[in-house]
């Protein structure tokens, strides 16, 4: 069973309507309870590094998730902030802790020539070919839309399976074992991102 971890802001809306689009069954999990009824966990992100972690306090899910994912093996899959969010460090404002599951630091895109936000579609080059993440999702379909001006700068740079260039190369996708995380949107990417959800679904 899925479940959508919904902590009051970020794109939850967004997420579960592809959900049902796709006909996944999904439930919301708001609780520490609820995370130990679901073998896949998903984990949307829009807005700040800094709110997300505190919301994740306040809701008491940090402890539980990290168990459940180092631990119990839970399938995982950040979105966005909800990828940063698996860093040691975000420097968004002042630097504030992550979860700490993926050692990296989360810091402002240095540009030169483009501007931030990046906002818009992107072809993803694909680091791992082995990915489960992207099977089926062939090279002309591999375009998923961006909103972010921090990325994810990975300690151990194996862990990266997709990259993008702007200005400087960006991990748009993680993987870890159970773990994943996408820079991009794969709710708003189309039929890209819908392929890539059901691979997720499909673990």
């Amino acid at each position: 069973m899925l479940g959508v971890i919904n902590y009051g802001s970020g794109n939850f809306r967004s997420v579960i309507n592809i959900l049902n689009f796709l006909k996944i069954n999904f439930r919301e999990i708001k609780s520490e309870k609820a995370l130990k009824d679901f073998s896949h966990i998903i984990l949307p992100g829009v807005g700040s590094y800094r709110s997300l972690h505190q919301r994740l306090i306040e809701l008491n899910l940090v402890n539980e998730l990290k168990y459940q994912v180092l631990d119990k093996k839970k399938f995982f899959l950040g979105i966005c902030v909800g990828m940063q969010i698996l860093s040691s460090y975000g420097n968004e404002g002042k630097e504030s802790e992550g979860l700490n599951i993926i050692e990296g630091l989360v810091e402002k895109i240095p540009v030169k020539k483009s501007q931030l936000p990046n906002i818009g579609w992107h072809k993803v080059e694909l680091v791992n070919k082995e990915s489960k993440l992207f099977q089926n999702i062939s090279e002309d379909e591999r375009f998923f839309y961006f909103v972010h001006s921090y990325y994810f700068n990975l300690k151990d740079k194996g862990l990266c399976s997709s990259k993008i260039t702007y200005d400087i190369e960006v991990t748009s996708s993680i993987e870890k074992d159970n773990i994943y995380g996408v820079q991009f949107h794969p709710e708003k990417s189309q039929s890209a991102g819908c392929k890539l959800l059901q691979n997720f679904y499909k673990l």
